[in-house]
């Protein structure tokens, strides 16, 4: 089955393909497997992704890609002429977890809410968890039915 290659902006240039291949919003390339040929025979592709920093994509996985829906990374190149700038200062490979940017209907970018994997806690800082009331208290409601409720709990 024919596979896309996902790979940086070096691999592309090398090959003189950046005016021909389809660049991804994350600034890297679909190249197609046939572009491959320049490093070495087909059987040998998974030696030459290692090489250049590349990956191998699935036909629906290069149009997620394309479309923006998801960013996978690329692995540091072995070969040091396809090494990125930012790979060369931060040696620790990426995990899939980093926000993307959004992109509002005016079509500029907007940095994601930062989302929190704690629940907030009260102001009295007991460790019991904050909850959203649900109603609104009434008017007339006295605070002697907030006391009751605790007694019988």
């Amino acid at each position: 089955m024919a596979r896309y290659i996902k790979a940086n902006p070096k691999v592309a240039a090398y090959l003189h393909l950046e005016n021909d291949r389809l660049k991804l919003k994350d600034g890297n390339y679909i190249l197609w497997q046939g572009d491959m040929t320049a490093f070495g025979p087909l059987p040998m592709l998974n030696e030459t992704l290692t090489q250049i920093g590349g990956i191998a994509l699935m036909p629906h996985e290069a149009k997620q890609e394309q479309d923006g829906k998801y960013n996978r990374p690329l692995p540091v190149a072995t070969d040091e002429r396809f090494i990125m700038d930012e790979a060369k200062a931060d040696p620790e490979p990426q995990t899939g977890n980093e926000a993307e940017a959004v992109t509002n209907e005016n079509g500029e970018g907007q940095a994601p809410a930062a989302a929190s994997t704690e629940e907030p806690t009260d102001d009295e800082g007991d460790g019991d968890t904050y909850e959203e009331p649900t109603e609104a208290k009434a008017e007339g409601e006295s605070e002697a039915t907030e006391s009751d409720n605790s007694k019988t709990e």
